[in-house]
């Protein structure tokens, strides 16, 4: 169950609002083609944009190739333009390693370290849409709509990355749906699949803004709660499962009840050397709350 995401060549679309065009709908943006998070859009409104390794920066890529502060995107009067930081394994305009800054032209190939390579272009907003609802085709898990497997773990890893920096509070919450397959086994999937939906919106609904809720697999849901503490994480697993409990799900000419057992892995004073190991602690966690009765919540 600790799949880590590959560390598969990333390639950035880096798009610009003209200077003269700006009133025209053509933004300045970065999006994210493969690797970790593809396709994710991101707008430079900014005079100038870092990008690196570092979960500090206005782009973070993690890529381990890139230095925390590896270059950035200046915006002048005249243009945009491309400066190394003074990164470990440099910064390449189309093939040739800069010094400096250099200024960058549509279409060009920016290449950061061995894996990570960027395309500098120009898009208007009917094209910048287009590329959005792309990016959501590749993280949304289409049945629920929630943030899917690939999403969760290139998220997980900045979120962990981000709590071990900072000595922050992080929860990770591995939920299951009780006796899952008794419902598709007498009801069938679409009754199943009911379940998931319905499930997925509530969970939706319960969680932050900045919160991290996605489709782990099969029944399986994955929360990541930043900033609260042990206490605190505790009773936002409780309430999810209570408000599980009394869902009450429309199929047919009845309503489906369902109940859903929850592990729980809480980093503060206790530390984990990665984020799969917390997704492993919550994940052992649940399989005692199945052993234990289900419908509960359990602690690593």
């Amino acid at each position: 169950m600790n799949k880590r995401p590959d560390d598969t060549t990333q390639i950035v679309q880096v798009q610009q609002n003209r200077p003269d065009k700006q009133d025209g709908g053509v933004q300045a943006t970065v999006t994210v083609l493969t690797g970790p998070n593809p396709g994710a859009v991101h707008k430079l409104d900014a005079s100038n944009t870092v990008i690196g390794r570092s979960i500090d920066v206005t782009i973070p890529i993690i890529d381990r190739g890139l230095s925390r502060r590896h270059a950035q995107v200046l915006r002048l009067p005249d243009g945009f333009y491309l400066e190394d930081l003074g990164s470990t394994n440099g910064t390449f305009y189309n093939g040739e390693r800069i010094h400096g800054m250099r200024k960058l032209e549509s279409g060009c190939r920016i290449q950061m370290g061995e894996n990570t390579v960027l395309r500098f272009s120009l898009q208007d907003e009917l094209e910048q849409e287009a590329a959005q609802q792309m990016y959501e085709m590749t993280v949304r898990d289409p049945l629920t709509r929630l943030y899917n497997r690939r999403y969760l773990d290139e998220r997980l890893q900045t979120e962990f990355a981000f709590a071990a920096r900072h000595r922050t509070a992080l929860s990770v919450l591995v939920i299951d749906v009780d006796y899952f397959k008794r419902v598709n086994d007498t009801m069938g999937h679409q009754a199943g699949d009911a379940v998931l939906r319905d499930l997925a919106a509530a969970l939706g609904r319960m969680v932050r803004t900045e919160d991290l809720v996605a489709r782990y697999g099969g029944e399986e849901f994955v929360v990541a709660a930043r900033g609260i503490d042990e206490k605190s994480a505790g009773i936002f697993a409780e309430r999810i499962r209570r408000r599980a409990e009394l869902l009450e799900i429309p199929w047919a000419d009845s309503r489906l009840k369902i109940t859903i057992s929850i592990g729980l892995a809480h980093m503060g004073e206790r530390r984990y050397p990665a984020a799969d190991a917390m997704v492993a602690a919550a994940d052992g966690a649940l399989y005692r709350a199945k052993r234990n009765g289900r419908n509960r919540v359990e602690k690593a």
